[in-house]
């Protein structure tokens, strides 16, 4: 008696929903699938809505005065909010078997769940390449709404011909080579507030260490001791990224400075250490290198720049709609390919940015 179709779903859904343990090794792509990995354990999950909304409040309305007795007031009342808005992104993998390999198989559990196993995996290491990857990149330009919101998109290089470090990052490089400076629904041209913090440096050395190190005070805000931070509370790490040239450089600086990397790594350069897995810390935060900041040139030009991005994740927040993401369907078949069953796996994400001036900032050679 032949099997049914609803019989190889069945069999399809129960393996997929608990697979043993099969070994097989991966020639993964990237080193540590960073935003992959920050994506699955400190993102924010989001109900409902066609966008994302968030307050902020650039300036205050410079009510506060000082006054002599029997003086006179006249409070006004100004709208001081604006409105950051960001959209969603949706993203999509999918696996699938022909119901013949799945009979051929059905005899043998461990074969089957080898068959079963490697199309999720397939399907899955897809996914995580193109978060790492879009991760590290703007749209393609500012009507694009299909892809995600990168962290160069927040956190934008100094303008070609700047050299004064500041808050004069504003400019988002889009990957078709065209420029804006309207970011998330408020433009950065005109409110200065809304720029992030960027600096040039020429070489791994102690200037540069200087250069991350005011960059790492002047973004430093915090509230006033007489009021609370209306700010949503949120438990998040700050690290730095950059290529692997620059992260054996701040090696080289570590050893330079201290051979035996003594008091687990702490030397006289302050705050810059090694620990035993061999990462570098500056400032006692983490240096991870990462494969798409390899020799990374912004795009229209052909310059490389060497990106050094410190990145708060509690000011720029992976979000996913709740009830949407990592959704993984039922095997199913249709009349084109009814020999074939396929799984989806369904999610909507979007990277969104609470502060630019507290985000981080990003330092990053001549171009």
């Amino acid at each position: 008696m032949s099997a049914k179709q609803s019989e190889l779903a069945d069999v399809i859904a129960a393996t997929v929903n608990n697979l043993p343990d099969q070994y097989f090794e991966v020639t993964w792509d990237n080193e540590d699938y960073e935003f992959t990995r920050i994506m699955q354990n400190e993102r924010m999950e989001i109900d409902g809505g066609n966008q994302i909304e968030r307050k902020i409040m650039f300036d205050e309305s410079g009510h506060a005065h000082y006054r002599r007795a029997f003086d006179t007031d006249d409070p006004t009342v100004e709208n001081v909010l604006s409105t950051i808005k960001v959209g969603w992104c949706r993203l999509s993998t999918d696996y699938s078997w022909d119901d013949f390999e799945i009979l051929q198989n059905r005899a043998s559990p461990r074969k089957i769940v080898s068959v079963i196993k490697a199309r999720r995996i397939d399907g899955l290491w897809s996914l995580a390449n193109k978060i790492e990857d879009r991760a590290w990149k703007c749209p393609t330009n500012s009507t694009d709404d299909l892809y995600p919101y990168g962290v160069p998109y927040y956190i934008n290089l100094m303008g070609t011909g700047t050299s004064t470090d500041g808050f004069v990052g504003k400019t988002i490089v889009y990957q078709d080579g065209t420029t804006g400076t309207v970011c998330a629904n408020i433009d950065a041209n005109t409110q200065t507030k809304w720029r992030n913090y960027a600096a040039l440096y020429t070489n791994i050395d102690n200037s540069m260490i200087k250069t991350f190190r005011k960059a790492f005070m002047k973004t430093r805000f915090k509230a006033p001791i007489i009021l609370s931070d209306p700010g949503r509370t949120r438990a998040a790490q700050k690290r730095i990224y950059t290529d692997f040239d620059n992260t054996g450089d701040l090696m080289d600086l570590v050893d330079a400075k201290d051979d035996r990397h003594t008091s687990k790594g702490r030397e006289a350069l302050g705050g810059l250490t090694v620990d035993d897995s061999g990462l570098v810390y500056i400032n006692r935060l983490p240096v991870v290198p990462i494969p798409q900041l390899e020799g990374y040139t912004p795009p229209g030009s052909s310059t490389a720049v060497a990106p050094i991005y410190c990145v708060d994740f509690r000011y720029i927040i992976p979000c996913v709609h709740e009830g949407y993401w990592m959704k993984e369907t039922e095997p199913m078949w249709d009349r084109g390919q009814h020999t074939t069953f396929t799984v989806y796996l369904d999610g909507a994400h979007q990277n969104l940015c609470l502060n630019r001036r507290k985000v981080g900032f990003v330092l990053h050679k001549a171009w």
